[in-house]
Formats: C-alpha cells, structure tokens, sequence
C-alpha cells in the first residue's frame, strides 16, 4: 500500500509532529527546529514535508518565518489502521463493549451475505439471516473499543472464487448484540463504509427482533481471546 510505504518511510517526522500537537490542530514551526527535534538534516525536512504536502498527509502553509503544519484525515486514517495492526502486540484483549446507532446501508447486504453464506457458516456456526444492520460509531470511547476489536485476529475468512468472480477476505468477531443475540461482527477487506461504520450478522432479522429504525442506538460485546 503506497500510503503505509510513504508513513514508515518518514516515521520520525510524523511522530515528531504528533507531538506536537498536528494531529488535532495547527502548529507553527520552523524547518530548522524541525530537524534539530528529528535528528535529519534540514533540507531533508524539507523534502519530506513537501512528498507529505503531495501526498495529502499534511497541509502546510507559510506563516512568517515558520510554517503551520496539521496532519490531515488521510493520515490519520493511516494511522490508524496501523495502530489497529500494533494493538495485538501491546494490548491484553478480553471483552470489549461498544454501541452505535442503526443506519441504512447501500442495499447490498442481501446479496454479499448469501455469496458468503457457506463460508459464514463454517467459520461461525450459524447460518445468518440473509442481511446486515449497519451501526456509525458516534462516541468516541467506542471508536477506540472499535479500533482495538479490529487490531486482534478475529475469525478469518480467506478469498476465493465463484462462478468465475473473485470475493475478497473477511475477518469475523463473534458477537453479543443488544444483550441477547449471538451473531458477528463482519469486517471486509473492501468496503464502501468509512472506519466509523460496522456491518453485524446474526441467525435472525436483527431490526425485527429489536425493532429497530434508523437512529436507535443498540450495543455490542465482544469477546478476543488473548
């Protein structure tokens, strides 16, 4: 991935400028403190800051004699997803509880979840109701617990082929939804959602049983083995 390539390459800077304080706002510096903080040269700094600009991991403007620098969303998506791949290693999971709040999806649940119906059902033991119910994640608490629920292993499921297409991976959690139903989380490798966004399934209509709308909120618990 082109993105983590750029982020590992220029590691010390970022997280120079992490803190810093750019990930929340601006932050006015000079190149030259810049380097004396990171140990490189200052014309170094400079070009990686530019290769950030173009990029899109930074904005950068001239304020003076310094320059305003804040991270952007691009690479704080980034970065995320590489904390969710380091939590593993620093993190003692057990069970994690989150709540979102139901919105419509792009209509295509029915459909992906009977191409992986079988597949679902060997990895999670149960045959789901042909559907998902779409939580946005709006606390930030729960974003975390999110965050760290996609960092561990999970149940995965590999690609394959059918009928001549190819389906991408998936990593499954099973799940404790609204305190009653056993079903999963189900996270693509490939999706229209943003990160704030998860798709769960279960053996019923999960809307039916809750009688759920748009804009409820339900919870989730999960259990990661260590």
């Amino acid at each position: 991935m082109k993105e983590e390539k750029i982020l590992w390459r220029n590691t010390p800077l970022i997280l120079k400028l992490i803190e810093l304080g750019a990930w929340k706002d601006w932050i006015y510096v000079s190149t030259t403190n810049l380097a004396s903080e990171v140990g490189l040269p200052q014309q170094t700094v400079s070009r990686v800051l530019k290769e950030l600009k173009l990029n899109e991991f930074i904005e950068k403007k001239k304020v003076g004699r310094n320059i305003a620098i804040r991270l952007t969303d691009n690479c704080l998506n980034i970065l995320r997803f590489t904390y969710e791949k380091l939590m593993p290693v620093f993190e003692e999971h057990r069970t994690f509880r989150f709540s979102g709040v139901v919105l419509s999806g792009f209509g295509d649940g029915e459909h992906y979840v009977k191409i992986y119906m079988d597949k679902f059902e060997d990895a999670l033991k149960f045959k789901p109701y042909p559907g998902t119910l779409n939580l946005k994640i709006v606390d930030l608490n729960d974003l975390k617990t999110l965050f760290t629920i996609r960092g561990s292993p999970g149940v995965k499921i590999e690609k394959f082929t059918k009928n001549g297409r190819i389906y991408g991976a998936v990593k499954c959690y099973p799940a404790l939804i609204g305190s009653e139903v056993n079903g999963a989380i189900v996270m693509p490798e490939r999706t229209h959602y943003g990160f704030d966004v998860v798709e769960l399934i279960a053996p019923e209509n999960l809307r039916k049983r809750f009688n759920l709308k748009n804009g409820d909120r339900i919870s989730v618990e999960v259990k990661v083995n260590t």
